[in-house]
C-alpha cells in the first residue's frame, strides 16, 4: 500500500482575518481558507478582540482548508503560525482569555509618551526600543495601571498567534524574535532581563511571560 502524501499548514492570525493555506512538501500550495473575526471598542481608542471567537474561528479555517484539500487531518506532519506582533492578549490560571488589546489600539498614547520621558534611553540601550503605544510591555503596564483587577488574574501575556499555539498544542509559548520585536528581551541575548522589566515597572511580570 502506497504511502499517503504528506502536507504542511501554515495558519495567519491577522488583527480581523485568519487564514489557513496547505502545501505538500514541493511548496506548492494546495488549498486555503479564510474567515473574517470582529473587533470591538468598549471606549474611545480601544481596539479589542474576543479570543474565543478567534479559536472558533482559527477551527472552522483549519477544518475548512483540510476539506477542501480532501485529505486526512493526520497527512498534515507540520503547521506554522504567525500573526501581528504587539497588542496584548492576556490568559487566566486555567488559560481561559482575560483581555485581547489589538495592536491597532490606542489606549497607551499618554503612557507611551511618558515612559519614553522618564527611561527611554535606559530601555532603548537593553532591548534597542523606545516605548510606543501598541508595544507590549507598554499595554501591560497600561493594564497594571487601570484595570490592576485584570492584571491581578493574569497568568499569560503574549501574542495572538501565541493563543493559537496554545489552543493546538497546550504549549504557553512565543518566539524569541517577537518577543524581541516586542520590547521584552535584552538584546542581542534575546533574553527576559529583571533590569528591562523594572525599567517598564513591570517587577512582578517575569512570570506571566511566556516561554521562549
Amino acid at each position: 500500500m502506497a504511502e499517503l502524501e504528506k502536507y504542511l499548514m501554515g495558519l495567519d492570525a491577522g488583527n480581523t482575518v485568519i487564514k489557513t493555506v496547505l502545501f505538500d512538501l514541493k511548496g506548492n500550495q494546495v488549498a486555503i481558507s479564510a474567515l473574517d473575526g470582529s473587533s470591538r471598542s468598549p471606549a474611545p481608542g480601544h481596539v479589542e478582540r474576543d479570543l474565543n471567537e478567534l479559536w472558533t474561528n482559527a477551527q472552522s479555517a483549519i477544518r475548512d482548508c483540510i476539506t477542501k484539500a480532501g485529505i486526512a487531518p493526520d497527512q498534515i506532519i507540520g503547521l506554522g503560525c504567525a500573526g501581528h506582533r504587539n497588542g496584548l492578549y492576556l490568559l487566566d490560571t486555567a488559560g481561559e482569555p482575560l483581555l485581547g488589546i489589538q495592536s491597532l489600539d490606542t489606549r497607551a498614547a499618554g503612557l507611551a509618551a511618558e515612559l519614553a520621558e522618564r527611561n527611554r534611553d535606559a530601555l532603548h540601550g537593553i532591548c534597542l526600543q523606545k516605548p510606543w503605544p501598541l508595544q507590549t510591555p507598554t499595554l501591560l503596564v497600561w493594564v497594571k495601571r487601570n484595570r490592576p483587577e485584570t492584571y491581578a488574574k493574569a497568568a499569560t501575556a503574549f501574542l495572538r498567534k501565541d493563543f493559537i499555539t496554545y489552543r493546538l498544542t497546550g504549549e504557553l509559548v512565543s518566539d524569541l524574535s517577537d518577543m524581541s520585536g516586542c520590547g521584552f528581551t535584552r538584546m542581542p541575548d534575546c533574553l527576559y532581563d529583571a533590569e528591562l522589566l523594572g525599567l517598564y515597572r513591570l517587577f512582578d511580570a517575569a512570570d506571566i511571560l511566556p516561554k521562549l
